[in-house]
């Protein structure tokens, strides 16, 4: 879930840079793959791994998800919410 999670955001990144960026060049049908990927998905499976990832907090579970990874998705998470709200 948390590799998936980081594809989902590499591509709502890239989305953002195509959008706001008129240098940002690509081809229309790998442009309209990553925005489906990135902004359709990445909120979902954001959503889904919050969620996951605070059950096993409150279950007292062990996570074997690198630190780094579990913040960076939850920071794309808020940086998805405060860009929807916008």
């Amino acid at each position: 879930m948390a590799r998936l999670a980081i594809i989902c955001n590499i591509a709502f990144v890239l989305t953002l840079m195509k959008m706001l960026l008129n240098w940002f060049k690509m081809p229309d049908f790998l442009a309209n793959f990553i925005a489906v990927l990135g902004l359709e998905m990445s909120p979902v499976v954001n959503i889904s791994f919050a969620i996951w990832w605070l059950a096993l907090k409150l279950r007292k579970n062990t996570i074997e998800i690198p630190l780094w990874q579990t913040i960076l998705i939850l920071f794309m998470l808020m940086l998805q919410i405060l860009s929807a709200l916008i």
